[in-house]
């Protein structure tokens, strides 16, 4: 599953290199998330018509919107999200598919590296409380292996792990859905395994090609530090709102959202604590 907003022909590339694997998809879902650049429309022709693409449209509702309206279309058992400015080598969808098979109740997280670049990244940590993440190395072999985080680029999952975790949160615009997925994942019981053997390149690029608003990932932070974490952390992680753009109207919506339902349900569901997962991976403190 593809979420895609005016990507131009990045969107075309990353799904031809889909479709050059060794392992195809048994489904490919583009799912448009109000383009307007022609791009998502460019593919309701036959030459993607014959292998299987659909395109569905909704608003412009963000990234985390975006995959769940594709995890509700998709018919197999098995999901993988995938970020329209990738490039994925020949045998990466059958290696994330192996893996799943092998250890089906985990969310994978496959390695990536910038275009042109050589340094790689399998999996992620989280590095302070303004939530920045920073890549972890592959490990010396192909295993799999526990990391804190499946960033968000490309990651696979049993739907019906994707099911049982309830999707991604609600989320404005782009960042930190991978964040509170993968603490939601650890807090279940369900490992994020780095899987080194399925390797792709994914273009990284300091703005979107569409415009973001100024609040949305500092709501995204209030959000997660409501839903998950408790005491100095939390406090941290407001803190670092405060210095925001739209501080107050951002933290006014935040606590007024459904955030004491979320963290409640994560609560209910939950057999590992958000303090386990840092000393498991290492603190940001």
């Amino acid at each position: 599953m593809i979420a895609s907003l005016d990507e131009g022909s990045e969107l075309h590339e990353t799904l031809r290199s889909v479709f050059a694997g060794s392992d195809v998809a048994d489904e490919t879902i583009v799912v448009d998330d109000g383009s307007t650049d022609g791009s998502c429309a460019a593919l309701e022709v036959e030459e993607w018509r014959a292998r299987g693409v659909v395109v569905h449209r909704i608003p412009r509702s963000g990234v985390a919107a975006a995959r769940n309206a594709g995890a509700r279309l998709a018919r197999g058992t098995h999901l993988l999200f995938l970020d329209a400015h990738c490039r994925l080598e020949r045998d990466c969808l059958g290696r994330l598919r192996a893996a799943l098979a092998a250890g089906p109740d985990a969310v994978l997280a496959p390695v990536l590296r910038d275009f042109g670049g050589t340094a790689l990244g399998c999996g992620a940590r989280l590095i302070d409380a303004d939530l920045r993440v920073r890549w972890l190395p592959p490990g010396p072999d192909d295993a799999p292996y526990p990391v804190p985080i499946a960033p968000g680029g490309c990651l696979a999952v049993r739907r019906a792990v994707f099911e049982r975790l309830g999707g991604f949160g609600a989320f404005r615009e782009l960042g930190l859905e991978d964040v509170d997925f993968s603490l939601r994942a650890w807090r279940a019981g369900i490992d994020v395994l780095a899987v080194p053997s399925a390797r792709l390149e994914h273009r990284f690029r300091p703005y979107p090609p569409y415009r973001l608003s100024s609040a949305s990932r500092a709501y995204n932070v209030a959000r997660v530090a409501l839903v998950h974490f408790d005491g100095s952390r939390r406090e941290e992680c407001l803190r670092k709102v405060i210095g925001t753009p739209r501080a107050a109207e951002v933290l006014v919506e935040a606590f007024s959202g459904d955030w004491e339902v979320q963290r409640s349900a994560v609560a209910a569901a939950s057999v590992r604590s958000a303090e386990a997962f840092f000393e498991r991976f290492g603190d940001w403190r």
